[in-house]
């Protein structure tokens, strides 16, 4: 009798943990954890560092990005590719016009071409510069060289698009929750590094309608100073 006891209690027993084990798969799901939306993924368009250099005759812009490929303001992230874009103002006008850069031991450059509309030159490549604190340049102007180093606007107090992206987040909870659910998020996010005397970020996001979300936010406090909403 005792061992019939034993063998069913041994049997019981094994179906109690079998019972235990099924019953807490089947809570996980619902107690566990849920991932956080790691919304930076969503950038579509990133600037991320500006160099600027002038001298006498010559305003010289050069740009960190990262853009998607198409670009498309429809509220779906795509793949994008990092490029350097470099803008230049001369005040001689419109005259052939060369650059060449140095980043490390290896030299990029190229015929710049010229925009009439804007009265500016451009030249862009497949580089990137986002880490680089000074960028040395040669200009081969209408026959003439001239040599500008190009500083970047960041310093130790300037905020990562990453650390805007998450303060903007912290701040428009509401707009961010209602477009993110248990696959993600439903929109695309824009990032982008300004300066005009001082350092400011755009943020943009736009869901899958193309309405836009826009703040204009301190580069070092990430305090937002003026939002807008526009809509297709």
């Amino acid at each position: 009798m005792n061992a019939i006891f034993s063998k069913n209690h041994g049997f019981l027993r094994k179906i109690f943990i079998w019972l235990l084990v099924v019953s807490c798969l089947s809570v996980l799901p619902l107690t566990g954890c849920k991932k956080p939306t790691e919304y930076f993924s969503y950038v579509s368009e990133l600037r991320d560092n500006i160099f600027l250099a002038q001298t006498d005759g010559f305003t010289l812009k050069i740009q960190s990005v990262s853009k998607e490929t198409p670009y498309q303001t429809d509220g779906i992230p795509r793949e994008t590719t990092t490029r350097t874009e470099i803008f230049l103002t001369a005040s001689a006008g419109d005259k052939p016009c060369a650059i060449s850069f140095r980043i490390g031991d290896q030299n990029f450059g190229g015929d710049m071409s010229f925009d009439n509309v804007r009265c500016e030159y451009y030249y862009s490549c497949t580089l990137d510069v986002s880490n680089q604190s000074e960028i040395p340049c040669t200009l081969t102007y209408d026959g003439q060289s001239v040599e500008l180093l190009a500083k970047s606007v960041l310093d130790e107090d300037t905020l990562t698009p990453k650390q805007v992206l998450e303060k903007v987040r912290d701040t428009e909870k509401e707009l961010f929750d209602s477009l993110t659910d248990k696959y993600g998020f439903a929109g695309e996010i824009y990032l982008r590094l300004l300066y005009e005397d001082v350092a400011y970020y755009y943020v943009g996001v736009i869901d899958r309608n193309a309405n836009v979300y826009a703040f204009l936010v301190n580069a070092k406090t990430g305090k937002i100073l003026a939002k807008r909403q526009s809509h297709p």
